[in-house]
């Protein structure tokens, strides 16, 4: 089971982003436990030992990205991503020392308590580094290891080397063949994006965000959504799979090394930023999906079929799997995209569509209990503040009163019909 950080509250991500070292050590005691879960996650059970120097490493890393926290779920997402790169270099390292499985040269390692934890990151906060002993150590060590790798290369009987240039002969010829036999891009990003070492971004019901990508991409989640990052992402590949709804501002791909441009999966099809800013909205199951482009174009491609679609700023469409496209005009747009102006609109939406979305939004705890409402339509503008609020301007709009279940669960039902009264004569 994957291990979830719990989310800091928003005034101490506010000081932390500000550099207020009290709000850092605050934030290292209440996420150091998960951060070694997470790390032991990471390292598996031959460099578990390892999980302190990497949840150090990680809030050192997190530290100094500090001013480019928004929101919880940035700090949070951040911390993740930066337990997954320590690990993988702590495992990098160990490979390259020809650690082999089962060793346990890391077993005299101690993980300190989070006391002795924080005490270890301060001190390193504050001790001056001696940056020409770092690199004459690293350089030492390189030397080391070739030294002993070309040692052991000499030693080898001969009928080892000429196995190993039969086998790397072997491996050349097989992928080879697998290049020829059609291996895309396409395919390429798909075992990316479904690898266990994909970063997965979620925000729960009621919870919204802002994060910031590797490449420097801005994303800002609505409620109940969900990307996927795949672990070359910002290095060689810029694309990331959505589901749900956020809105996006890509660094150019002209500032990328490679230019490559950015671009989200949605289902079938692939949004792909031409200088831009944009809004998407794929909840799987939805009859439709919705594309929203304030700044620049997105092309949209099907990938089943290769037809693209344009989408200059100031447009936006429906777009389907099968790859059905529909300009949509500003109300229907505002409808599916109101939550990026804090709030949500439904014009005559049926009632079984309008509770899903506020249990969404709100992460309320609500049901239809009459099925004879179900398809009642609902016209409404509520703000993304109250759920009380958003209660009431739905009992009014759609004529519904209020009662409540198990566990305290909402049960919306038809109000009673009102009695007019009558005035004495």
């Amino acid at each position: 089971m994957a291990v979830v950080l719990p989310l800091p509250d928003a005034a101490l991500v506010d000081r932390f982003a500000h550099g207020d070292e009290n709000a850092l050590i605050a934030l290292y005691r209440q996420e150091y436990d998960g951060l070694l879960a997470m790390a032991r996650e990471a390292l598996g059970a031959d460099l578990a030992a390892y999980r302190g120097k990497i949840a150090h490493t990680a809030m050192l890393d997190t530290w100094a990205a500090r001013e480019r926290f928004e929101s919880p779920l940035a700090i949070s997402a951040f911390l993740e991503e930066a337990v997954k790169q320590a690990a993988h270099a702590q495992q990098r390292k160990h490979a390259a020392l020809h650690h082999r499985p089962g060793a346990t040269a890391s077993s005299h390692l101690s993980v300190p308590d989070v006391d002795g934890a924080v005490r270890a990151l301060m001190d390193a906060l504050h001790t001056p580094v001696d940056h020409e002993a770092a690199v004459r150590e690293a350089r030492e060590a390189q030397r080391t290891h070739a030294r002993e790798h070309v040692e052991r290369v000499v030693d080898r009987p001969r009928w080892m080397l000429y196995a190993g240039l039969a086998l790397v002969a072997a491996v050349v010829l097989y992928f080879g063949q697998r290049l020829l036999d059609g291996m895309s891009r396409e395919s390429a990003l798909d075992a990316a994006l479904n690898s266990t070492d994909a970063q997965v971004l979620t925000s729960g019901n009621g919870q919204r965000g802002a994060l910031t990508l590797r490449d420097g991409t801005r994303a800002m989640l609505g409620s109940d959504t969900r990307l996927r990052v795949p672990s070359a992402f910002g290095n060689t590949l810029r694309t990331i799979s959505l589901e749900g709804t956020a809105t996006f501002t890509p660094t150019p791909a002209a500032s990328h090394p490679r230019g490559l441009p950015f671009a989200v999966r949605a289902g079938a099809l692939t949004l792909t930023a031409q200088g831009t800013v944009f809004s998407v909205r794929h909840f799987p199951g939805e009859e439709g999906s919705v594309l929203s482009v304030s700044e620049g174009a997105v092309e949209i491609r099907h990938r089943a079929n290769g037809s693209t679609y344009r989408v200059e700023a100031g447009q936006a469409v429906r777009f389907t799997e099968a790859g059905a496209i529909t300009p949509l005009d500003v109300g229907a747009r505002d409808v599916a995209l109101a939550w990026t102006r804090d709030s949500i609109v439904f014009s005559a939406t049926p009632l079984r569509l309008v509770v899903p979305e506020l249990v969404r939004w709100f992460g309320m705890n609500a049901v239809i209990a009459d099925s004879s409402l179900l398809d009642r339509p609902v016209s409404m503008r509520i703000p993304l503040t109250s759920s009380g609020e958003a209660t009431d301007a739905l009992t009014r709009a759609a004529g519904l009163a209020i009662q409540f279940g198990k566990n305290d669960r909402i049960e919306f039902v038809a109000a009673p019909p009102k009695v007019e009264s009558t005035k004495r004569r």
